[in-house]
């Protein structure tokens, strides 16, 4: 066993475990929220748990400059320039482009003085060696970069959700219960790999499902099974691992990764006003929605507990906010 890998201190944690009081409340099923989206304040969300550890190597190795990739409104993007930032570091994304302009998570990208490389989205398809051919001239102007992968999905970032799994449930033993099921949106899939190792080395009954954020669902599973087999390996973990038992549910992304549309908008407003928590149109927005109607279909009735983990990302509403404010003067709102 290598030992586990040091950390930096990133994140405000442990982050809330709350019930939902108003939502979904015929239900006999006590549905909470992990909240996630508390981890911090610009840089909030699931990603920062995952550069306590990526961020700790990089400063191990000397690095001086943190890449990563994502999309124009990458959650992800925007907590690496700000954890670059915050560590003396510079910081240089190769981003897809989308057209939605300087305002949400690239905004912060810019204020925070990151440099960017666009790419069509079928050049981002081959990310990994766009983002070397990048460290490659870095290295020639006497940089030492660090790559981190797309979403923080190595073996090394499923650490935060490996380690976030323990705090989890001795929240929900706080509370009296163990949760029959946690249910995450999945994209890069360390998120998923690090709550699914984690629970499965606690031994508890708890089933982790994730609810895809887009319709690469196969290309998901391959990746959480790699990435899960390599940080078992690697740590030398007891943990039984079969790729059969990874639950990923597709059907919830609507019209497109991070593509919005008015049901999703009713959704996100109808929750906010209902329980003052505000979901993302990519992530937990799909996610919550998805859960939501799952168990009003009666798919969870022999559960009693479920928690849903809030992975943050509020910043990618502001390039969506036509939708709302149409819906609003619509007189559709919430009443």
């Amino acid at each position: 066993m290598s030992g586990k890998p040091n950390k930096i201190f990133l994140a405000t944690l442990p982050t809330p475990l709350i019930p939902l009081k108003r939502t979904l409340r015929e239900s006999e099923i006590n549905i909470w929220v992990k909240r996630d989206d508390l981890t911090g304040s610009a840089e909030s969300g699931n990603k920062i748990r995952k550069l306590e550890f990526l961020c700790a190597d990089a400063l191990q190795k000397n690095s001086d400059v943190l890449i990563s990739c994502g999309g124009e409104q990458s959650n992800h993007c925007r907590a690496v320039a700000i954890v670059a930032r915050r560590l003396g570091m510079d910081v240089h994304l190769v981003l897809r482009r989308t057209g939605e302009g300087p305002t949400g998570n690239w905004l912060l990208d810019i204020i925070l003085g990151a440099t960017f490389r666009w790419v069509t989205a079928k050049q981002y398809e081959h990310h990994d060696e766009i983002m070397e051919e990048e460290a490659q001239k870095l290295r020639q102007q006497g940089k030492n970069p660090y790559i981190i992968p797309e979403g923080g999905s190595n073996s090394l970032g499923v650490w935060g959700y490996f380690t976030a799994a323990e705090e989890i449930i001795t929240q929900c033993r706080e509370n009296n219960f163990i949760p029959d099921y946690v249910i995450v949106a999945s994209g890069s899939g360390a998120t998923y790999a690090g709550l699914w190792t984690g629970f499965g080395k606690l031994n508890v009954p708890t089933k982790i499902i994730g609810i895809t954020a887009g319709p690469d669902i196969q290309q998901q599973k391959e990746h959480i099974s790699k990435i899960t087999s390599e940080f078992i390996q690697k740590y030398d973990f007891d943990i039984q691992h079969n790729p059969d038992e990874i639950t990923l549910i597709d059907g919830f992304w609507g019209k497109g990764y991070g593509v919005m549309d008015e049901e999703l908008t009713k959704f996100i407003s109808q929750f906010a006003q209902n329980e003052g928590i505000i979901l993302d149109p990519t992530y937990t927005g799909k996610a919550f929605k998805g859960a939501f109607e799952m168990i009003g279909q009666g798919k969870f009735n022999h559960a009693k507990n479920i928690v849903l983990v809030h992975t943050g990302g509020i910043y990618g509403l502001f390039p969506k906010g036509q939708y709302f404010r149409e819906l609003y003067y619509s007189g559709a709102r919430v009443k």
